[in-house]
Protein backbone atom coordinates (compact mmCIF):
# COMPACT_ATOMS: atom_id res chain seq x y z
CA UNK A 1 0.00 0.00 0.00
CA UNK A 2 1.33 3.40 -0.85
CA UNK A 3 1.41 5.97 1.62
CA UNK A 4 1.75 9.86 1.28
CA UNK A 5 4.46 10.69 3.56
CA UNK A 6 5.52 13.97 5.54
CA UNK A 7 9.51 13.89 6.46
CA UNK A 8 10.22 16.11 8.98
CA UNK A 9 13.78 16.43 9.69
CA UNK A 10 16.18 19.29 10.17
CA UNK A 11 19.67 17.69 8.73
CA UNK A 12 19.29 18.15 4.93
CA UNK A 13 21.10 15.67 3.94
CA UNK A 14 19.40 12.72 6.09
CA UNK A 15 16.06 14.20 4.98
CA UNK A 16 17.26 13.38 1.34
CA UNK A 17 18.33 9.94 2.42
CA UNK A 18 15.25 9.39 4.08
CA UNK A 19 13.15 10.57 1.25
CA UNK A 20 14.66 8.27 -1.52
CA UNK A 21 14.57 5.23 0.83
CA UNK A 22 10.41 5.76 1.24
CA UNK A 23 10.48 6.72 -2.37
CA UNK A 24 12.04 2.90 -3.16
CA UNK A 25 9.66 1.20 -1.08
CA UNK A 26 6.95 2.97 -3.03
CA UNK A 27 5.91 5.81 -0.98
CA UNK A 28 5.26 9.11 -2.07
CA UNK A 29 6.95 12.06 -0.03
CA UNK A 30 3.89 15.17 -0.34
CA UNK A 31 6.26 17.22 2.16
CA UNK A 32 9.41 17.82 3.63
CA UNK A 33 10.16 20.37 6.66
CA UNK A 34 12.67 21.20 9.26
CA UNK A 35 10.85 22.46 12.12
CA UNK A 36 7.57 21.98 13.21
CA UNK A 37 5.72 25.01 12.43
CA UNK A 38 6.71 24.49 8.49
CA UNK A 39 5.58 20.81 9.21
CA UNK A 40 2.45 21.79 10.72
CA UNK A 41 1.26 24.44 7.97
CA UNK A 42 1.98 21.91 5.16
CA UNK A 43 0.14 18.86 7.19
CA UNK A 44 -2.71 21.13 7.00
CA UNK A 45 -2.79 22.30 3.72
CA UNK A 46 -2.18 18.41 2.70
CA UNK A 47 -3.13 15.87 5.16
CA UNK A 48 -0.37 13.02 5.24
CA UNK A 49 -1.00 9.54 5.85
CA UNK A 50 1.50 9.70 8.24
CA UNK A 51 4.69 11.74 9.72
CA UNK A 52 8.66 10.85 9.96
CA UNK A 53 9.40 12.86 12.43
CA UNK A 54 13.05 13.73 14.01
CA UNK A 55 12.76 14.87 17.66
CA UNK A 56 15.19 17.80 17.78
CA UNK A 57 14.12 20.19 14.94
CA UNK A 58 15.45 23.70 13.59
CA UNK A 59 14.27 26.91 14.90
CA UNK A 60 14.55 24.55 18.57
CA UNK A 61 11.29 23.45 17.89
CA UNK A 62 10.43 19.73 19.35
CA UNK A 63 9.15 16.88 17.21
CA UNK A 64 7.10 15.48 20.03
CA UNK A 65 5.19 18.01 20.59
CA UNK A 66 4.63 18.56 16.78
CA UNK A 67 3.46 15.00 16.63
CA UNK A 68 1.30 14.97 19.53
CA UNK A 69 -0.42 17.95 17.22
CA UNK A 70 -0.52 15.96 14.17
CA UNK A 71 -1.93 13.12 16.41
CA UNK A 72 -4.63 15.11 18.09
CA UNK A 73 -5.92 17.68 15.28
CA UNK A 74 -5.18 15.80 12.52
CA UNK A 75 -5.41 11.70 13.44
CA UNK A 76 -1.87 11.64 12.03
CA UNK A 77 0.49 8.91 13.37
CA UNK A 78 4.17 9.44 13.88
CA UNK A 79 7.47 7.49 12.97
CA UNK A 80 10.54 8.86 14.97
CA UNK A 81 13.44 8.69 13.77
CA UNK A 82 16.70 9.70 15.79
CA UNK A 83 19.97 9.23 17.36
CA UNK A 84 18.51 10.46 20.50
CA UNK A 85 15.10 8.01 21.68
CA UNK A 86 15.43 7.49 25.58
CA UNK A 87 12.58 5.26 27.49
CA UNK A 88 11.62 8.25 28.64
CA UNK A 89 10.85 10.01 25.72
CA UNK A 90 8.81 6.48 24.31
CA UNK A 91 6.52 6.71 27.61
CA UNK A 92 5.71 10.47 27.04
CA UNK A 93 4.69 9.60 23.28
CA UNK A 94 3.08 6.39 23.89
CA UNK A 95 -0.64 8.26 24.44
CA UNK A 96 -0.74 9.17 20.53
CA UNK A 97 0.04 5.46 19.76
CA UNK A 98 3.50 6.32 16.99
CA UNK A 99 3.86 3.74 15.00
CA UNK A 100 7.21 3.17 16.08
CA UNK A 101 10.75 4.25 16.70
CA UNK A 102 13.95 4.21 14.74
CA UNK A 103 17.19 4.81 15.44
CA UNK A 104 19.53 6.88 12.70
CA UNK A 105 21.31 5.74 10.85
CA UNK A 106 18.06 4.72 8.81
CA UNK A 107 18.72 1.40 6.67
CA UNK A 108 15.72 0.49 3.87
CA UNK A 109 15.48 -2.52 5.75
CA UNK A 110 14.49 -0.81 9.33
CA UNK A 111 12.41 1.63 7.38
CA UNK A 112 10.29 -0.94 5.36
CA UNK A 113 9.57 -2.67 8.87
CA UNK A 114 8.56 0.04 10.66
CA UNK A 115 6.03 1.16 7.66
CA UNK A 116 4.93 -2.90 6.80
CA UNK A 117 3.24 -2.53 10.93
CA UNK A 118 1.30 0.44 9.63
CA UNK A 119 -0.51 -1.80 7.03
Amino acid sequence: MTMRIMVVEDDALIALDICGLLEDLGHEVIAEAADAGAAWELAEDDKPDLALVDIRLAKNTDGGKLAQKLYDQLGVRSLFVSGSITDDFRKAMAAINPIGFLGKPVTRRSLGDALAAVH
